[in-house]
């Protein structure tokens, strides 16, 4: 087995937690600036997830899945994506600035839409580039605390990007951080410092992905799979996860208008912050015991509790008087994310074979990203707006998505517990 060199992880740590800055940074405020600046309905603010992920599904499935197992250039993958988002989201700042004076917000706001759009099908090649090379540089046994290390130094550069959205945002007014470029242009420069990280470390990466590839399979053939069970499981995990996800994932946005609401929350722009970094506090604290709780406990029950804090936490939210409460309840979201993603991860990695690495974490990366994507656009968004429209206040209408979105998860929850029966724990 291969020894992960500690410049190793310190790369691959570090474009994580660069991106996750830029995360924090551009989307934290995105759905009210179209929302509340721009007009947008809910159902329509939703679209800005659902035609994104949609674009970077399908180009990693049908394109950058098949290109990287074919020429096994993970890290090329990620430097080109994140230099064609990086410059893209330059142009799409002035595009959408011309449109907003020239002709009006309307305008404005599916502009930004589009062009994220147009960006994710490019920008997915950084997806699967990176998902792919997390793997290849380790194996099974050393795959759950190289995951760990890396969700908790990611959540750390979440909490980072998303507590400085909070006065880039106001800067120079209410959402002066879009309408003047900062919330645009300063992700766009850490994209390019996160591309220069991968590219500086590409021929070690590559190295050591070699070592990884060919120790793996030595692994893999001293502990034999049915080929038949192993796609079966496969498969079926990604229809629970496609479904849990569907529910959390229906309310993200939502919960961000629902605590902006003057009753019963009244979040101010610094409380939204707190809320979401205290998602990403938890995340970094359960991130650094994920693989060794899955390790211990066994994969499939570390999962299950993530699933069944996908179920409870949305009904929690109605009880909620306040931001505190919010935030409070907010971090079991945390740390279900941290399961899911840590340990969603470890039990892929060991169900898919090393020459099928690029197809198969297509398919499961995926199959996350359309959950999250289409989740408010088909569930949580025309859920509430039709609610609204029968005459509930916007405040019933998001208690009662919250609802419908906890239903979903215990169908997912349910699909998992029967079905998903893997080889390894």
């Amino acid at each position: 087995m291969i020894d992960l060199k500690k410049k190793t992880v310190l790369g691959l740590s570090s474009f994580q937690f660069m991106a996750m800055i830029r995360r924090g940074l551009f989307y934290t405020f995105l759905t009210l600036y179209l929302n509340k600046i721009l007009g947008l309905s809910v159902t329509e603010t939703t679209l800005l997830a659902s035609i994104t992920m949609i674009a970077n599904s399908a180009s990693q499935t049908l394109v950058w899945g098949k290109l990287s197992d074919k020429y096994q250039a993970r890290a090329s993958l990620v430097v080109i994506g994140e230099t064609v988002a990086a410059l893209g989201y330059g142009l799409l700042y002035f595009v959408h600035i011309y449109l907003l004076n020239e002709s009006g917000p309307f305008a404005a706001a599916y502009s930004i839409i589009a062009g994220l759009s147009i960006l994710e099908f490019f920008w997915s090649m950084s997806n699967l580039g990176w998902s792919a090379l997390v793997s290849d540089v380790s194996t099974s046994k050393e795959r759950g605390r190289l995951m760990s290390v890396i969700s908790c130094i990611g959540g750390v550069g979440h909490i980072l990007g998303v507590t400085v959205s909070a006065p880039l945002y106001d800067w120079g007014g209410k959402a002066g951080g879009f309408t003047s470029g900062l919330l645009f242009f300063f992700p766009a420069g850490i994209m390019l410092v996160s591309a220069a990280i991968i590219w500086f470390s590409t021929h070690k990466l590559e190295r050591i992905q070699e070592e990884g590839l060919a120790d793996e399979a030595i692994l893999k053939q001293n502990v034999p799979l049915s080929q038949t069970h192993t796609s079966r499981t496969f498969y079926w995990f990604l229809v629970s996860i496609f479904i849990v996800g569907l529910g959390i994932s229906s309310i993200l946005q939502i919960l961000l208008l629902y605590v902006d609401l003057e009753s019963p929350i009244g979040a101010t722009s610094f409380d939204i912050s707190m809320i979401r970094n205290s998602a990403s506090v938890a995340t970094i604290v359960i991130s650094l015991l994920a693989g060794s709780i899955a390790d211990k406990i066994g994969r499939k029950n570390a999962l299950g509790i993530g699933f069944v804090l996908s179920v409870v936490t949305p009904i929690l939210y109605i009880f909620a008087q306040d931001a505190v409460q919010i935030i409070v309840i907010n971090s079991l979201s945390g740390i279900s994310n941290a399961l899911r993603n840590v340990v969603g991860y470890l039990l892929v990695a060991d169900l898919i074979p090393a020459e099928r690495r690029g197809r198969l974490f297509g398919q499961y990366n995926a199959v996350t990203y359309i959950s999250f994507g289409i989740a408010g656009t088909l569930l949580g968004g025309p859920t509430a707006d039709y609610l609204i429209g029968t005459g509930l206040t916007k405040a019933a209408a998001f208690v009662t998505t919250f609802q419908v979105a906890s239903a979903v998860s215990v169908i997912g929850t349910i699909v998992f517990a029967l079905k998903v029966r893997p080889d390894r724990n």
